[in-house]
């Protein structure tokens, strides 16, 4: 089951709890990728060192779609 975790501006991504993958997309779903294994790691740690950010400055959501339009 998918779960959905951040939706930007133009990008968004789910969380698959059973498997620990991850749906990346835009927001006009043209693209997206499905992440598992050591992508899904990779992005994961990402996402913490972004979360793990001072407040509240760094904390606009860009950091988070930045990562994921890397993989797209």
């Amino acid at each position: 089951m998918l779960l959905p975790v951040f939706s930007g501006q133009k990008y968004s991504y789910s969380y698959e709890t059973e498997t620990g993958n991850y749906l990346l997309h835009d927001n006009e779903y043209k693209s997206h990728v499905y992440l598992q294994g050591d992508n899904a790691r990779i992005f994961r740690k990402e996402i913490e060192r972004i979360d793990n950010l001072p407040d509240p400055e760094y904390k606009t959501g860009l950091l988070t779609e930045n990562a994921i339009s890397v993989y797209l």
